[in-house]
């Protein structure tokens, strides 16, 4: 197997990984190297934005008060917890480490995990990956999450 490929838009010869991996494809990568499919993307977006607009609109309204006031009532411990951990880390009560120990990467976005929600402010600080990690295995679904890349 090859370690590189050409890109069908630009013509450049790239190592495999400037390209996207699509499992259709023979090699498992994509015909049409990131750069080039990052310029279609914003072009396609541009060109008809007032659809993307509406989409993101529609999209960025996925729950209803209702849908998140039935939440809160169902699990009133959580919602009182995460609201205590995002309160103490604004008022510079609590901190977000810059790397965490479960998988050791630096993640744009940390989620506080809580082993207890009455002891709202002990938290686990880890990546949303970790995080469904933690949870499935407190659920006993230790098999049900997977992730494509294993690299993490």
């Amino acid at each position: 197997m090859s370690c590189s490929k050409r890109c069908f838009k630009c013509g450049c010869i790239k190592s495999l990984d400037e390209f996207y991996v699509h499992r259709k494809m023979k090699d498992g990568h994509l015909n049409k190297c990131k750069d080039c499919t990052k310029t279609d993307v914003t072009k396609n977006r541009h060109k008809n934005i007032e659809y993307f607009r509406a989409y993101d609109r529609q999209r960025g309204s996925r729950q209803t008060v209702e849908q998140v006031k039935k939440r809160r009532s169902v699990n009133p411990e959580k919602y009182k917890a995460n609201s205590s951990v995002g309160n103490a880390v604004r008022d510079r009560r609590l901190f977000k480490p810059d790397i965490y120990s479960m998988c050791g990467m630096k993640p744009t976005r940390l989620h506080g995990h809580h082993e207890d929600y009455s002891k709202p402010l002990e938290v686990i600080w880890v990546c949303s990956i970790c995080h469904k990690k933690l949870h499935s295995k407190r659920r006993g679904n230790y098999g049900s999450y997977t992730r494509k890349q294993e690299t993490h």
